[in-house]
């Protein structure tokens, strides 16, 4: 084997040696190879890349740079791809089988391949050698000539793969080289890093001790927006989920937020990422507000905000809003299990108040809850009570005095109004009085309520009176709010019979007109019914009805001769009153 000369050698180190970057390093490697070989007319360096599994070009001599970006040959495609698979040089003398060696080409590979040449679309010869470092192939590098098909020799083919060899050394060293400069780079942002973390915890220790104080000792988010306050000195709020304010500092300062801040797109991604956020105020762009998230075990609690210019939020204020809000929420997450423990020990005392089975324990538990056996109840039924009407019924009992006890179903709301027992009968009856009125005077309230009843053992009835109250007020057609169970008179009887025999009643009486009305299509019944209600007041009925009066006596004549009697007869106008009352409240819709 004949080696190429030592001084072409030494060149080529010292060429591929240099100081230079890696993409100047491979295209000096090529470059000086070809020079080395002056039957090369142009060339290839393909590195391999573990990541997409391909043969990249990365330097080029005689071929357009496009070739560069675009072409990716897999393991075995074409002649550098073949010579990466079985990582033995090449060398093609005839364009024959150098053009089959590149039948295997994708389409797209070779269409770029060809369209780079600036030779020719295919050259007469070509040898190709791995760049092998410990077994592996890492690229390949093609020469090519596109004049004499023996131009390139077994000769050059033997130097290119000294050649390569050393460009593989070189290659490798640079990227150790690399390696150890990235290395070196990341030890150093480490310990930038830890160094300033270290800043960071001297300075919020301090902090994170004040804040852990306060909450030992059971304060909460005033105490704690406070220590805050003194650490930022910005003016900071914390708000719920629906930005209503729950606290804020300085007190002069009511905190402002956008319109729609919630839809703003920074908070959408609060609410997603549950991080902190800088969101400037469009209104003034040099103020911002940073927003962090006050964050439960697996769900969003609510925002503490800050109002700041758009100077850098130091990591340390970072630190301190954030840790800020995890005891916010500890706080928030503690007293809601508290509040919880308590509606479940409520809901426990009403289901044994409601069983009516009282006992020493259910009696010590009432004393507890502020209920004494000798005082006076009423269960109120409601909807859910959410929001606004919520506060004005909280509002409606602080103002009068009224202690009660709430409590939350699927479906609706219970409530135990207590009358205390030391009240004479008349004092009772008119505090119960003006809390109905006030009731009936709120328009977003909708009551049905129960009796008043002595003691605790009473309550069920009370209860079952207000569960009759709410089927007339969820009856279709009703317009009333609020119903209680002493004003419904009669209706009260009523709901005691199955709507069977209620049924049975209202036909023994008024069959034949209902009846009437069914075949002839008239208007009897309502006439009736309207003629009752005016308890027979005859222009009361007719105006209601728009009707003539000439009319009313006709359908009141014909009424009478269906039924068979007279309205005069006490006995049977008291059965037709009866009738009609039932009809109402089976069928008024």
């Amino acid at each position: 084997m004949e080696h190429p000369p030592i001084h072409s050698l030494m060149r080529f180190m010292k060429t591929i040696m240099s100081p230079v970057h890696e993409e100047q390093m491979l295209q000096l490697i090529l470059q000086t190879a070809m020079d080395s070989i002056p039957a090369a007319e142009a060339g290839f360096l393909f590195l391999y890349d573990p990541l997409i599994n391909k043969l990249i070009i990365q330097a080029t001599v005689g071929y357009l740079p496009a070739v560069m970006t675009m072409t990716r040959l897999s393991s075995g495609e074409g002649i550098s791809g073949k010579v990466f698979a079985e990582r033995m040089p090449i060398r093609i003398n005839n364009p024959l089988d150098l053009q089959s060696a590149m039948d295997n080409m994708s389409a797209f590979n070779y269409k770029y391949y060809v369209e780079s040449s600036t030779q020719g679309e295919i050259p007469c010869c070509c040898i190709a050698v791995p760049l092998l470092s410990d077994g592996r192939c890492i690229g390949v590098v093609t020469l090519d000539n596109f004049t004499d098909a023996q131009a390139l020799t077994e000769h050059d083919l033997e130097s290119l793969q000294i050649y390569c060899d050393l460009a593989t050394m070189a290659i490798e060293h640079h990227r150790l080289f690399r390696q150890v400069q990235e290395q070196n780079h990341e030890l150093f942002l480490t310990h930038d890093a830890l160094r300033q973390e270290h800043e960071r915890l001297q300075v919020t220790m301090d902090f994170h001790n004040q804040i852990n104080n306060l909450a030992a000792k059971g304060y909460g988010t005033p105490e704690i927006l406070s220590a805050l306050y003194r650490n930022v000195k910005m003016p900071i709020a914390v708000f719920d989920l629906l930005l209503t304010p729950i606290g804020y500092l300085p007190a002069e300062v009511k905190p402002h937020l956008p319109d729609q801040f919630l839809q703003h797109p920074a908070m959408q991604w609060v609410q997603r990422s549950k991080k902190w956020q800088r969101i400037v105020l469009e209104e003034d762009a040099t103020q911002s507000i940073i927003v962090t998230p006050i964050v439960g075990t697996d769900r969003l609690l609510g925002y503490l905000c800050a109002w700041t210019g758009n100077q850098e939020f130091m990591s340390t204020n970072k630190m301190i809003f954030e840790y800020s809000a995890t005891v916010l929420a500890l706080d928030w997450v503690k007293k809601e299990a508290v509040q919880q423990s308590q509606m479940r020990a409520k809901d426990a005392f009403f289901e044994s108040i409601l069983s009516g089975d009282m006992n020493m324990s259910l009696q010590e538990q009432a004393r507890v809850l502020g209920f004494e056996q000798e005082d006076h109840y009423a269960v109120m039924l409601m909807q859910p009570l959410q929001g606004s009407a919520r506060h004005s019924f909280e509002s409606i009992m602080s103002q009068l005095h009224i202690h009660y006890l709430l409590v939350e179903r699927h479906h609706h709301t219970i409530i135990i109004v207590n009358i205390a027992g030391n009240l004479n009968k008349e004092e009772r009856q008119s505090q119960f009085q003006l809390l109905l009125r006030e009731l009936r005077r709120d328009r977003q309230l909708s009551l049905g309520i129960g009796r008043l009843y002595q003691g605790l053992d009473k309550v069920s009835r009370s209860y079952k009176d207000a569960e009759q109250c709410m089927q007339l007020l969820l009856k279709e057609g009703n317009q009333q709010r609020l119903i209680y169970f002493g004003d419904l008179g009669v209706i009260r009887f009523f709901m005691q019979q199955s709507r069977e025999e209620l049924e049975e009643y209202l036909n023994d009486v008024l069959e034949p007109i209902i009846q009437y009305d069914q075949q002839k299509k008239a208007n009897l019944m309502i006439t009736l019914v309207s003629f009752v209600k005016y308890d027979r007041n005859l222009k009361n009925t007719t105006q209601s009805l728009r009707i003539h009066h000439n009319t009313l006596y006709y359908r009141l004549g014909r009424i009478q001769e269906l039924l068979g009697y007279s309205f005069d007869h006490g006995d049977e106008w008291f059965n037709v009153r009866m009738a009609c009352q039932i009809y109402l409240y089976l069928y008024e819709d």
